[in-house]
C-alpha cells in the first residue's frame, strides 16, 4: 500500500498530527505499519464482514482485514434505517468528553440545568458570537453550555491570543461575552492557558468549523442554532 496516499485525503491528514499514539493489539499492528504516517487510536472489528474500523482520533474509517483496501463514509443499516458509523464516531466522541473535568473550559450554567452542551468556539466567528449573545436564551431553557476554544486560524492568530486573555482574566465568563462583543481588555499572562488542549481535542474530534456543539452522548450539532432550536434536538436526538 502506497504511504503517501493522506496527502489527498485533508480529512485524515487534518487530524493525524494531533492525536494522542495508541498501543494497538499485535494482532492489528500490519494496519498501522501500512498507515506510518497516521496515529491510530484504535481498531476494532466492523458490522460488516471482512472490514475493520480504524480510529484517527474520534474519526472513523475503514480497512479491509488483508489490509490492502482504505475505504471513507458511512454505513448505514437498511433493516435499523440507522448510519451505523456516526453511532460509533458519537460513542468516541462521548468517551473524549467525559475526560473533561468541571474546572475545563468556560461554564455558563443553568440555573434549572437539565442539559450540559460542549461548544468549541471561536472567538471572532460571526455565529460564536451570534450564540453567545443569546446565552442566556440556553440558561433559561435548562442548557449548560461549556465553551472550549477552537481559533480557527490556529497557533499566534488573534483569535488565539484572545482566548488566552479570556483565559488569564479574573472573570472568563466577563472576558469571554467582552471579547466575543469586541471589547478590548487587559488581562495578565498567566502562563500555560488551555487553549491549545482545546484546539488539539478539537482536530480529535474532527472539528472543520465553528461553533461545534457537542452533546453529552456525543452527538455533533454542526453550527449555530437558538436555544429552541437546540432544546428540541436535545430532547429528540434522533431529529438531528
Amino acid at each position: 500500500m502506497r504511504t503517501n496516499f493522506v496527502k489527498i485525503l485533508p480529512v485524515v491528514a487534518l487530524v493525524f498530527s494531533s492525536v494522542c499514539a495508541a498501543e494497538l493489539p499485535e494482532k492489528y499492528q500490519y494496519i498501522q505499519d501500512a498507515f506510518p504516517e497516521v496515529t491510530i487510536t484504535a481498531i476494532e472489528p466492523s458490522p460488516v464482514k471482512g472490514l475493520l474500523q480504524m480510529y484517527v482520533g474520534a474519526e472513523l474509517y475503514y480497512v479491509s482485514e488483508d489490509g490492502k483496501y482504505f475505504i471513507t463514509g458511512d454505513i448505514y443499516g437498511l433493516e435499523s434505517k440507522k448510519n451505523v458509523t456516526e453511532a460509533a464516531r458519537a460513542s468516541a466522541r462521548a468517551a473524549y468528553l467525559q475526560g473533561l473535568g468541571d474546572d475545563d473550559g468556560v461554564m455558563f450554567a443553568a440555573d434549572n440545568q437539565k442539559y450540559v452542551v460542549t461548544v468549541f468556539t471561536d472567538i471572532d466567528c460571526p455565529y460564536c458570537r451570534k450564540l453567545h449573545r443569546e446565552i442566556a436564551d440556553y440558561n433559561d431553557r435548562g442548557i449548560s453550555v461549556r465553551y472550549l476554544f477552537f481559533p480557527r486560524r490556529g497557533p499566534g492568530s488573534p483569535g488565539w491570543d484572545k482566548a488566552d486573555a479570556v483565559w488569564c482574566s479574573e472573570s472568563r465568563q466577563q472576558a469571554m461575552t467582552d471579547a466575543k462583543n469586541g471589547v478590548e481588555f487587559d488581562a495578565p499572562d498567566c502562563g500555560v492557558t488551555p487553549v491549545a488542549k482545546d484546539y488539539a481535542l478539537g482536530r480529535q474530534m474532527g472539528i472543520t468549523g465553528t461553533p461545534a456543539i457537542f452533546t453529552s452522548e456525543g452527538q455533533l450539532i454542526v453550527g449555530y442554532r437558538s436555544a429552541e432550536e437546540l432544546l428540541e434536538l436535545l430532547q429528540n436526538p434522533d431529529a438531528g
